[in-house]
C-alpha cells in the first residue's frame, strides 16, 4: 500500500524546523523596513528616556538610592519590546487580511510556522533594542555593576520578556476585526501597564490605593529583574517573578493565537 501524502500545513517537526527560519527572516526585514516599528522599539522609548531623565532625576534620586538612569534603563528596555510588538502585531494582521496565511496554508508548511517564526524574529528586535538603549544609557549614567554573568542574565531576561510579551500581540492580532481594535487598545494596554510599574518610580511614591496594582504587574516583575541585573541585589525573587509571568503570559496568549489563527480562515475578510 503506497504512503498517503503529506497534507498541506502539516504541522511536522522537519517542517516545522525548515520553515521557521525562513518565516523569521522574513519578520526581521519586515521590522526594519517599517519606520512605525523601529521607532517604537528604539526612538520613543531614547527620547522618553532622556524626558524622563531631565524632568523627574531629582525628585525621584530623593526617594531612591542611585542614579535615576540605573532604574529607568531597564524600564525604556521593557518599553521598546512592548510598543515594538505593537507593530508585529499589526504585520500578523495584514497578513491574515490581505491572503497571505491563506497561501502558506495551500503549502507543504507547519501552520504554526509564521508564528514561531515571528517569535524567532523578536529575539533579534530584543537584541536590537537592547544594544541601542544600553549604549544611550551608559551616556547618561547607566552601568552594569554585577560583571558578565549579570550582563547575560540581562540579555536573556530581556529576550524572554520579548518572547512572551509577542504572544499577547499575535493573540489580539488574530481576533481583531480592525486596525483600530488592534493598535489603539495594545498602546493603551502598554501605557498603563508601563506607567503604573516600578520603572517609573519607587513603590512609595504611588498612592496607596495604586500599590497593589504596581505590585501584580508584569511590567513591576520585568523591570525590577532588569534593575537588579543592572546595579545588584537580591535576585531570585525577582527573576522567579520574571520568568513566571513570561511562561504565563505565553501559555495563556500564545493558545489563543494558535488558536485564533486556526479558526480564522473561517472568518470573513477583515478590514485593514
Amino acid at each position: 500500500m503506497s504512503a498517503e501524502s503529506p497534507s498541506p500545513g502539516g504541522a511536522s517537526a522537519p517542517r516545522l524546523l525548515m520553515a521557521a527560519p525562513i518565516f523569521a527572516t522574513r519578520s526581521y526585514k519586515r521590522f526594519l523596513r517599517t519606520p512605525e516599528t523601529l521607532i517604537n522599539t528604539v526612538g520613543f522609548p531614547i527620547v522618553l528616556l532622556l524626558t524622563l531623565l531631565a524632568v523627574f532625576s531629582t525628585a525621584v534620586e530623593a526617594f531612591d538610592e542611585g542614579l535615576y538612569a540605573q532604574r529607568l534603563v531597564p524600564m525604556m528596555v521593557v518599553s521598546g519590546l512592548m510598543f515594538g510588538s505593537i507593530g508585529t502585531a499589526a504585520g500578523l494582521f495584514t497578513d491574515l487580511g490581505g491572503g497571505y496565511m491563506e497561501r502558506i496554508r495551500a503549502l507543504p508548511v507547519a501552520q504554526s510556522g509564521p508564528l514561531i517564526g515571528i517569535v524567532l524574529a523578536e529575539i533579534s528586535r530584543a537584541i536590537t533594542a537592547l544594544v541601542a538603549l544600553v549604549a544611550v544609557g551608559y551616556a547618561v549614567g547607566f552601568r552594569f555593576d554585577n560583571g558578565l554573568v549579570a550582563i547575560a542574565g540581562f540579555i536573556l531576561v530581556s529576550v524572554l520578556v520579548a518572547v512572551s510579551i509577542v504572544w499577547v500581540g499575535l493573540a489580539f492580532a488574530t481576533v481583531a476585526r480592525s486596525q483600530e481594535a488592534l493598535v489603539p487598545p495594545m498602546g493603551a494596554l502598554f501605557l498603563v501597564l508601563l506607567f503604573f510599574s516600578r520603572g517609573m518610580v519607587p513603590l512609595e511614591a504611588y498612592p496607596g490605593w495604586a500599590q497593589p496594582i504596581v505590585k501584580f504587574n508584569p511590567a513591576t516583575s520585568f523591570v525590577t529583574a532588569l534593575d537588579r541585573l543592572g546595579r545588584g541585589g537580591e535576585l531570585t525573587g525577582p527573576i522567579l517573578g520574571a520568568v513566571c509571568w513570561a511562561v504565563a503570559l505565553t501559555a495563556v496568549f500564545g493558545f489563543i493565537a494558535i488558536r485564533g489563527l486556526s479558526s480564522s480562515r473561517a472568518r470573513a475578510p477583515r478590514g485593514l
